[in-house]
């Protein structure tokens, strides 16, 4: 296969999510030292752990709008530079209060960059290749978590929890470097010699359809589920007698390595089904159910105090399905919505959806100081996502919002 341009976006998009999810998902491992350096309660500790996606779920819709109008690639490169200086400032936080802060700040920044760059995703890659393109771009995130929790748990330990932040920032700037050097401002439909008697698209349609409420409320259920693995899996493998935190975080880092496959294989068949007019919803909901199935024996896991490999391959099976998922989810939005208003669609979809983000980490924590166990907040997370499964499983099969105008891709 002869490498394409729409290939270096793809990796230097995947770059940018590794270096966003090292310093969003580093503080689960040491949220263990900052709870007992402040004295916190797990439900305060919760909050800390929810406090960027505070910003992260406001910002996702207004930046998805300025990257429509304005250009996606100076919002990726000023949102990235802002949240490698917030990353340092987490790393310089003295109490509650300027912990929290410098989190939102960081959310304020990575919230920016997903609703830009999923519409450069969907700008270079070809039709055929949608699918596989969410799923391999999107790949950063997990390699960034498991990144992020594994040498988390080693820096802390060496130098610090605040040494983990500092140098965290290090790969945001080079991604920062890569996207303002490299990357090529899709050109707008206005400019397209193939559209000369193009139509204005509504930006009201995507308030308008029924089909994108049922992604933007059933993907709620979803982030919960991720985000409440994501931010106390570490303290889980803690219950189940690891002791030590770089071990902790070296086996809760196989949520992450499990995105890997997972997003791939996923948006592989999803494109497959596409092809043969399945559609892509079915696929979507069967990962539903299997994430629900796995969580739940992550709660029996530590209900039986189970041994810590057999809940560490449930945590990588349960994190297969959980980011598996998003391939076909976000293909879907890119089969649908016209490119002019996809970065704000993109911005509004993760905004509802990262509600479960803002609600997982410290009702998980309430949860865990009333009955001293992570177990009812895995049951818990395994009833949210059968409600989020029965959303999804209500979009029209046809899903469509209207006819097909061909687009020429930037790179082909």
């Amino acid at each position: 296969m002869r490498w394409q341009y729409y290939h270096t976006v793809w990796a230097i998009m995947v770059f940018g999510w590794v270096a966003n999810y090292m310093v969003r998902s580093g503080l689960s491992p040491v949220l263990i030292p900052i709870r007992e350096e402040f004295g916190l309660t797990y439900a305060e500790a919760g909050l800390i752990g929810s406090a960027l996606f505070y910003a992260y779920a406001g910002i996702l819709f207004p930046a998805g709008y300025i990257g429509d109008r304005l250009g996606r690639k100076i919002v990726l490169v000023i949102c990235t530079f802002w949240w490698a200086i917030a990353s340092v400032l987490t790393g310089l936080a003295n109490s509650f209060l300027t912990l929290f802060l410098s989190r939102f700040l960081t959310g304020i920044g990575q919230g920016s960059y997903f609703s830009n760059d999923r519409p450069i995703i969907s700008a270079y890659t070809p039709r055929e290749k949608v699918g596989l393109g969410q799923g391999v771009s999107f790949i950063g995130l997990g390699t960034g978590m498991c990144l992020g929790y594994i040498l988390a748990g080693f820096i802390s330990v060496l130098l610090g929890w605040r040494y983990v932040f500092y140098l965290f920032s290090i790969p945001s700037i080079v991604a920062a470097f890569l996207i303002l050097k490299i990357i090529r401002e899709p050109k707008g439909r206005s400019s397209n010699m193939h559209l000369a008697h193009e139509t204005k698209v509504p930006f009201s349609i995507i308030f308008k359809q029924r089909d994108l409420w049922m992604l933007y409320i059933g993907g709620i259920p979803a982030v919960y589920a991720v985000w409440m693995a994501g931010t106390w899996v570490p303290a889980m493998f803690e219950e189940l007698g690891v002791e030590s935190l770089a071990i902790s975080s070296l086996f809760a880092s196989l949520l992450g390595i499990s995105s890997v496959p997972g997003l791939i294989i996923t948006g592989y068949l999803s494109d497959r089904m596409a092809k043969r007019t399945f559609g892509r919803k079915g696929l979507i909901g069967i990962e539903f159910f299997l994430m629900g199935l796995f969580m739940f024996l992550m709660g029996w896991a530590v209900r039986q105090h189970w041994s810590t490999l057999t809940a560490a391959f449930i945590i990588f099976c349960f994190g297969f399905f959980a980011w598996g998922l998003w391939a076909p989810f976000y293909a879907l939005i890119a089969d649908i919505v016209p490119k002019e208003v996809q970065g704000s669609c993109y911005g509004l979809t993760n905004s509802i959806n990262f509600i479960g983000s803002l609600i997982a980490p410290p009702l998980t924590g309430w949860i865990k100081d009333v009955t001293s166990s992570f177990e009812w907040g895995c049951y818990l997370t395994v009833i949210v996502i059968l409600i989020g499964s029965v959303f999804i499983l209500c979009v029209h099969p046809p899903f469509r919002l209207k006819p097909e105008i061909p687009i020429h891709r930037e790179g082909e």
